[in-house]
């Protein structure tokens, strides 16, 4: 399954939103944010699934780039599997990688 979330540098890591889930996670790194956001992604869908709820639909990307709260914030999509430690890979949606990102080796994706 494909979530957006959204990064923010701190000044001791990085803070991670998926706004979709109302989730938000930190990490000391890029990498270790991602993961726990994956691993908070993953234990949000199985809290829904045992409460026997729908996951709350996901908002077309536009919506969240055009929230103020997100602006100049790095976008990204996390792919999150149902075993643990199955996150696939993360898209960059931003048209330019902010300068604290360095060389972190990721895809970005250019929005239209």
């Amino acid at each position: 399954m494909r979530f957006l979330i959204v990064l923010e540098q701190t000044e001791t890591g990085f803070a991670v939103q998926a706004p979709d889930l109302a989730i938000a996670a930190y990490g000391d790194s890029i990498e270790a944010a991602r993961r726990a956001a994956g691993e908070a992604i993953r234990s949000n869908l199985e809290a829904y699934r045992e409460a026997g709820q729908q996951v709350p639909e996901a908002q077309g990307v536009s919506t969240h780039l055009e929230n103020p709260e997100f602006r100049d914030l790095l976008f990204a999509y996390v792919d999150v599997a149902d075993a643990p430690g199955e996150n696939r890979r993360i898209a960059w949606l931003n048209p330019s990688q902010p300068s604290w990102i360095g060389n972190a080796p990721f895809v970005r994706a250019r929005n239209s």
